[in-house]
């Protein structure tokens, strides 16, 4: 049994070349290029020969958004009943670690009204009623993470490690950006177009609010604050973008009355500017926070890939046993057990090629096993 240890610090990168201004462009950057520029002529196009939604159309999405003839005593009770039941489901899931269970929870939860109502108001210019959704959506995320608090802190142990359902939710990318953005145009075009609303279940789905809640509760319950902040930081950007694509699309149906409805309602450009300035607040640690305000998210199938195919180029005489990575204070430390008949892999090769596919300080320590490999080849 051999064991070796090194160390290596993140090496700068190497200076790009510049590319003459006179030299012509990539042909797949003059592709992507005609395509942005094919797909803005759309845009316009759609925008120029939409048709607005008549008074009565207009009328029922507003009502499916802000629901009258209810008492308001009655209707918080039900939405805070929905809330507390869809975010139990929530939590039972993540600690169970079951993907099904925590689908539920989203198909229960009642946060995707009022945040597309919330994006209605916006491009309407209803200011009070942005309020109130606002008021509406905070009310029902605090309540969410108190319950997920008091669940996590009554069921008895823990898994260690935490619940992949959990870690999932706990260091948010711009892809989850992206898929927000999606969710809530489908979901807005869901409202403004009755034939498409059956898309709704699947918007629910497609963008958790609730599970991120959960997830802060139970975080915060066990002290695991970054991971907390990035929970947060994941519901965040979900409502973000939701409503900006919803305020968008909303704009592009014609839920807005006139052909130019931007045109002299500076406050729905005032409200569009706010949401796009909340999009880049929650962009700049999604994008740069990752280690600091955001946990790393773990290395560890990707380190491994690279061992085994740093150990696969040596030939068959050596096999991977384990791979286990753990990051701490911008150093990924990465233990290494392989198993081998003749000769030991070279440690700082091997750590050289991490690091480089990670771009960070790599601490490289490999447990060498001796084996005896038979073969035997026998006729029927």
């Amino acid at each position: 049994m051999r064991t070796t240890t090194t160390a290596l610090d993140e090496r700068p990168d190497q200076d790009l070349p510049t590319i003459p201004a006179r030299i012509n462009p990539d042909p797949f950057l003059r592709i992507l290029t005609g395509l942005v520029l094919l797909g803005w002529v759309e845009a316009q196009r759609l925008w120029r020969g939409r048709e607005p939604l008549q008074d009565g159309e207009r009328r029922e999405v507003i009502d499916r958004l802000f629901p009258r003839g209810m008492p308001k005593r009655q209707f918080f009770t039900r939405f805070a009943s929905l809330m507390m039941l869809s975010t139990a489901i929530a939590v039972f899931g993540i600690l169970a670690d079951s993907t099904a269970v925590v689908i539920g929870a989203m198909l229960v939860a009642p946060l995707m009204f009022p945040v597309l109502g919330g994006a209605a108001a916006v491009v309407m210019g209803w200011p009070r009623r942005i309020v109130n959704r606002a008021l509406l959506v905070a009310g029902g995320s605090l309540l969410a993470v108190m319950l997920a608090a008091v669940i996590s802190f009554i069921i008895p142990g823990h898994e260690t490690p935490l619940p992949a359902e959990l870690m999932a939710r706990t260091s948010p990318n711009l892809l989850d950006l992206g898929i927000a953005l999606a969710a809530g145009a489908a979901g807005a075009y869901g409202q403004v177009r009755r034939h498409a609303a059956d898309a709704l279940t699947g918007v629910a789905v497609a963008v958790a609010l609730v599970p991120p809640l959960a997830v802060v509760g139970i975080t915060l319950q066990l002290t695991e604050w970054q991971l907390a902040v990035g929970a947060s930081l994941l519901f965040l950007a979900n409502v973000v973008g939701i409503v900006i694509a919803a305020s968008a699309t909303f704009l592009a149906a014609g839920f807005v009355p006139g052909r130019n409805p931007l045109k002299g309602h500076t406050q729905i450009l005032r409200g569009v500017s706010w949401a796009a300035i909340a999009a880049i607040i929650v962009v700049l640690p999604m994008q740069f926070g990752r280690g600091n305000v955001l946990p790393v998210t773990d290395p560890t199938e990707e380190v491994t890939a690279v061992v085994e195919e740093y150990v696969a180029e040596r030939g068959s005489t050596t096999e991977v046993v384990d791979v286990d990575v753990a990051v701490a204070d911008g150093v990924t430390k990465v233990d290494v057990v392989v198993a081998s008949t003749i000769a030991a892999p070279l440690v700082i090769p091997l750590a050289e090629r991490i690091a480089d596919y990670l771009s960070s300080k790599v601490q490289l320590r490999l447990l060498v096993l001796d084996s005896d490999t038979e073969r035997a080849t026998v006729d029927p």
